[in-house]
């Protein structure tokens, strides 16, 4: 609710959710809000071996980070996104 008052720059989203997926809010916010900067993550499940960030960013994330990440990551992501760009994490 907070992005349709546009008062977020970005959005930044995990994959594996348990009230509702981020392939799911990343094809809503798409949707309704086409320039949505949206940074994607993901730890690939309880075991590691689902891999949904290829899904993401073909959904229109703009950068994806496979967990863990570190802090120059996460930082290097947001800052691309600001300017519009993908980091290519």
């Amino acid at each position: 609710r907070v992005y349709e008052d546009n008062t977020v720059d970005v959005v930044i989203t995990d994959l594996l959710m348990p009230n509702k997926e981020g392939l799911e809010t990343i094809m809503e916010m798409k949707s309704k809000y086409p320039d949505v900067r949206i940074i994607a993550m993901s730890g690939g499940g309880r075991d590691g071996v689902l891999n949904f960030l290829p899904a993401a960013e073909k959904l229109g994330a703009m950068t994806t980070l496979a967990k863990p990440f570190g802090r120059k990551d996460i930082l290097a992501a947001v800052e691309a996104a600001l300017k519009g760009e993908s980091a290519g994490a």
